[in-house]
């Protein structure tokens, strides 16, 4: 497997303001070299409106660092553009690759 594409993983935390109020921040987290497969776009149809969602799977070599998140506190950021991570797997539980299925993040 070439890992040969370099990608950022931005966690969400939070930040407080000079009076204390709270705010969720995304903050690079860690870059990694990863192999990217476009599995495809598709366009559905939703309450008259028609949607585009675009499903790009990133496979990287398995870090301690980025395992053990929930999807909804880490995204991932390659080629200026954003990938909201939907499932995370540890491949065959080996240890050895971490396989992230995503969705393009629609700004």
């Amino acid at each position: 497997m070439t890992y040969n594409k370099k990608i950022i993983f931005q966690i969400l935390t939070e930040k407080s303001d000079k009076i204390g109020n709270q705010t969720a921040e995304w903050t690079d987290f860690f870059t990694a070299w990863a192999n990217v497969n476009g599995v495809g776009g598709r366009e559905y149809y939703s309450a008259s409106q028609v949607n585009s969602q675009n499903d790009v799977v990133f496979k990287t070599r398995y870090s301690r660092k980025i395992a053990d998140f929930h999807t909804s506190e880490v995204r991932i950021v390659y080629n200026g553009k954003t990938f909201d991570i939907k499932h995370i797997d540890d491949y065959q539980e080996k240890h050895m690759e971490l396989v992230f299925r995503t969705e393009a993040h629609n700004e």
